[in-house]
């Protein structure tokens, strides 16, 4: 600002300076003209008196300056006299316009330019009584002439005006500058500045105010944020598209062992390449829960990204300590593993037993009756037992299981066909809608899912009741969509149904037979195949249980 402000100064100094100049050299010019031609009026007088009484004789004694000149005119318009040339060979100046103006009014003045001589020519003329006019000149140089003349002193002149110019400027820029350098921005009001800046400093005095307010709310909010964050016992961390962790809290630390991990990439941690490829995906707009082993814990890690104007921003991930609900689960599978293995002969025995009492050697009645018993009780228990060996398939995941392209429509179209007796049989109307359907993975698995959930849409469901199954792609994902009008599940019992041998109507349960491993076979089988299970459920009205894969 400043060299600008001095540039502008120095340039209105240099050409006031030119202006001034031109218009002095101008006025000089005109006065030095009208002067000389005052002079040649005076000088004139002078020559007509000695003229008249002495002619020619007077002319020829006077002296005259080089650039004057003195010539005597006839009636007539031929010379007479002429100090400048012979006046014989001189050509005719009756046309000339001082000499008719002389004849005709007395007296007259012109004035001729030669730009051949860059100089004008200032005539003067007189008429003598005796009709003959008398004329006297003088040359006057150009103004490009007056000035080459002047060269010397005005070069001196513009010098010492640059010179004066250039300091005026500095100073004067300096000057104007000063009181806007020392605007002390947080505290604009203490300096006294120009009044033309005045709403300026009046706008910034009300945009700090401002800023200062909303620092004071950032700071009061981050403030509640590391509060409410620090106290968590889940571990919370913020991180950017490039996995810079921007935010994390005390549990986060501690779950993960690190120290101050703020600023740092979450790869240069030494973290779990699962936890890594969970923050990817949540980065490229997935959603990510799973259980990680860290160390000798498990670790529930919860990956979502952050949406801001419909594109991803980051990602945050909280992260739970699942070590104790881990280990339970690994002795429930590891018993209903031992129960599956040791129940599975004496069930077969107790089958055979049961098979040998309905001889003729005992009363028919108690032998009908216990037979009846035994085979109702160890079916049962092979099918407990069959549903804990599914499970401990799926919860193994070291078994590989062979995946194929099937259609999850006719899947469902074949577990309608087995039900609908069933359904028939138990008042419940059962209703199959959708399309041809594809995905990847295991039949077995996938027909367990439907059946299982459309089974116990049917068991659960109350007389006169419907079950509606619908299949189709929704969004690039096969969809399965159970819905009945059933009992219900309970806000309370919603978030343990898909627990091992949890019902949730017991008395009900046994009626109905149910083993309890329905919903968790389903859940392990989604879980199998990456997929999605959600419930929505009103207890009396019915429930909507939907899968994603």
């Amino acid at each position: 600002m400043t060299k600008k402000i001095f540039k502008n100064i120095f340039l209105g100094c240099i050409a006031v300076l030119v202006s001034t100049i031109v218009i002095i050299v101008g006025v000089m010019y005109d006065f030095y003209g009208d002067e000389l031609m005052k002079q040649l009026h005076h000088q004139l007088s002078t020559i007509s008196a000695g003229v008249e009484k002495n002619g020619v004789s007077y002319l020829e004694s006077i002296d005259i300056a080089d650039d004057e000149r003195i010539t005597w005119i006839d009636s007539d318009g031929s010379v007479k006299f002429d100090t400048d040339a012979t006046a014989d060979t001189m050509e005719n100046h009756l046309n000339r316009e001082e000499i008719k103006d002389a004849m005709n009014n007395g007296e007259g003045e012109t004035v001729r330019y030669s730009s051949t001589l860059s100089e004008r020519t200032m005539y003067y003329a007189k008429l003598l009584p005796d009709k003959t006019v008398i004329r006297v000149s003088t040359n006057q140089y150009s103004v490009w002439i007056l000035l080459f003349n002047m060269f010397q002193p005005l070069a001196i002149v513009m010098i010492l005006a640059l010179v004066l110019s250039y300091v005026i400027a500095f100073f004067a820029s300096k000057k104007i500058v000063m009181p806007i350098n020392q605007l002390d921005l947080e505290n604009i009001n203490t300096v006294e500045t120009y009044e033309e800046i005045t709403p300026l400093v009046r706008k910034i005095s009300h945009q700090n105010r401002v800023i200062r307010e909303q620092i004071k709310e950032l700071k009061q909010t981050q403030a509640e944020f590391n509060t409410i964050t620090n106290n968590m016992k889940e571990g919370l961390l913020i991180v950017d598209l490039q996995g810079k962790i921007l935010s994390h809290n005390k549990s986060a630390e501690k779950l993960l062992g690190v120290e101050s991990p703020r600023g740092e990439y979450l790869e240069d941690l030494g973290v779990d390449n699962s936890f890594l490829k969970d923050i990817s995906l949540a980065i490229h707009g997935t959603h990510m829960s799973e259980v990680i082993p860290f160390g000798d814990r498990y670790l529930s890690v919860y990956c979502n990204p952050v949406v801001l104007e419909d594109k991803v921003k980051g990602a945050v991930a909280v992260i739970l300590d699942v070590t104790e609900k881990h280990q339970r689960e690994v002795l429930r599978r590891e018993f209903s593993a031992n129960v599956s293995h040791e129940l599975k002969t004496p069930l077969t025995a107790i089958l055979a037993s049961a098979e040998i009492l309905r001889n003729e050697n005992t009363p028919k009645e108690t032998v009908t009756h216990f037979a009846g018993n035994i085979t109702k009780e160890a079916n049962r228990l092979i099918t407990l037992v069959n549903d804990i060996i599914k499970l401990s398939k799926l919860d193994d995941k070291s078994i590989v299981m062979e995946t194929k392209e099937v259609d999850l429509f006719k899947i469902a179209k074949d577990v309608e066909d087995t039900l609908d007796p069933i359904a028939s049989s138990n008042n419940v109307t059962l209703k199959l809608y959708g399309e041809k359907t594809m995905l990847k993975g295991v039949p077995t698995i996938l027909s367990e899912i439907v059946y299982n959930l459309v089974d116990n849409a049917v068991k659960y469901n109350r007389a006169g009741g419907s079950v509606t199954v619908t299949v189709a792609p929704v969004d690039g994902k096969a969809t399965l969509i159970v819905e009945d009008t059933g009992i219900g599940i309970s806000k309370e019992d919603k978030s343990r149904v898909f627990e091992r041998f949890y019902r949730v109507d017991k008395s009900h349960s046994k009626e109905i037979g149910g083993t309890g491993l329905g919903l968790s076979i389903v859940k392990h089988g989604v879980e199998y195949h990456k997929g999605t299970l959600s419930v929505e459920s009103e207890l009396g009205k019915g429930t909507r249980i939907t899968v994603k894969i």
